[in-house]
């Protein structure tokens, strides 16, 4: 993870560290002693991993630290996702949600009512949020898609549609929903628990299934607006960098760990009486994936920089990395999965697992389409 000129400061490489052994010594064994077809990690065993990380002070690292959780920036963060995830339920969020689930970031726009309510206990007690975009119109293009509707109604809006796609809605206490109202698409607070709202597990390719929203009717009250009627896809704008950069660490983590795995099974694996190692096709396998693992790593921390410094050109570039890292990590664990043979299908290891998640991740936090589009229009201007 260090090149010349671009080592990690010794707190960072501390962090990295730490939590890679957390990963190794915790996370990976809980995974271990599951049943090939668990789809996640049974809540009293994440209970009890939740516990071990607070006491490790590894407890939601990138949630604001005013609001109790690390306060990590957006390059500290990349590097810690990378680390995180380096086990099998790594995607949709690294640790599998032993180190915690911080709030949709829209919220820390919120009022210091709305901060109380929902951010503060959120990160406190371990609740884990949605936000909920796309609809059965589409999810790409947001300002025209959004057909779920906020009318105001004396001191309560009244929110109807269906929302799509909905990641974690299932096992959410409160969430964060996009609504057109009169002003444009507006964003509400909401639990889980709503009278009129109805969550439905979509099954899917991946270990964890999205969700479908119903809303029916669903009454709000007026403090469940975040931020202005109609500013709800200007708020959404910092989820979304963030949510590439998150997806663009984790794919490169987990490139580099089925690098790690293959490796030692390339060294270890005798073929015609000579290490699998020594054949040319499977070195060339090797330094391809290399190659475009550092240089995914690169694009990703360019990016994390970029917005730390709150540079115009960050949402570009965390789109770059997005779209990069997430076809790198799927070419590369391909790669390896073809290295280890049919052991690479097998669900005693995690590629099987990581080949259908990075699928699914060229499609989410922007298709690698739109993302493409997003930076040619940036280049173009």
């Amino acid at each position: 993870m260090t090149f010349a000129g671009f080592d990690l400061p010794d707190h960072l490489t501390l962090l990295r560290d730490v939590v890679s052994r957390f990963v190794a010594e915790e996370i990976r064994p809980a995974e271990a002693a599951l049943a090939p077809e668990a789809r996640r990690l049974p809540e009293d065993v994440l209970a009890s991993l939740r516990d071990r990380a607070r006491a490790a002070d590894l407890w939601c690292l990138d949630a604001p630290a005013e609001y109790g959780g690390g306060g990590l920036s957006a390059f500290e963060a990349v590097v810690f996702w990378e680390a995180a995830c380096k086990h099998r339920f790594c995607f949709p969020i690294a640790g599998a949600g032993a180190f915690g689930h911080s709030p949709p970031v829209v919220l820390y726009a919120g009022t210091p009512q709305q901060i109380d309510e929902w951010v503060r206990p959120a990160i406190a007690n371990g609740w884990t949020g949605f936000s909920a975009v796309a609809e059965p119109s589409g999810g790409t293009d947001p300002a025209r898609a959004i057909r779920t509707t906020a009318r105001h109604a004396d001191a309560h809006w009244v929110l109807n549609g269906t929302k799509l796609w909905v990641t974690h809605a299932d096992h959410a206490q409160y969430g964060v929903v996009y609504a057109r109202t009169d002003e444009g698409v507006s964003a509400f607070v909401l639990s889980t628990d709503t009278p009129g709202l109805s969550v439905s597990p979509i099954p899917m390719m991946r270990d964890s299934w999205p969700c479908e929203l119903t809303l029916n009717d669903v009454h709000l009250p007026n403090s469940s607006l975040i931020g202005k009627p109609g500013n709800g896809l200007a708020l959404a704008g910092a989820w979304l960098t963030k949510g590439r950069l998150s997806y663009a660490a984790r794919a490169v983590g987990v490139a580099e760990e089925s690098i790690a795995m293959a490796g030692q099974w390339a060294q270890d694996r005798q073929t015609f009486g000579e290490p699998l190692s020594t054949r040319q096709a499977i070195r060339i396998a090797f330094a391809d994936s290399r190659m475009e693992v550092d240089a995914a790593r690169l694009l990703t921390w360019r990016a994390a920089w970029l917005s730390d410094e709150r540079r115009p050109e960050a949402r570009t570039a965390a789109a770059i990395a997005k779209v990069n890292a997430t076809e790198t990590g799927f070419r590369v664990v391909d790669r390896m999965m073809q290295v280890l043979g049919a052991m690479g299908l097998a669900r005693e290891l995690p590629l099987e697992s990581w080949f259908r998640d990075l699928r699914a991740a060229r499609l989410i936090e922007g298709s690698s389409e739109i993302l493409r589009d997003q930076i040619a229009r940036a280049e173009l201007k």
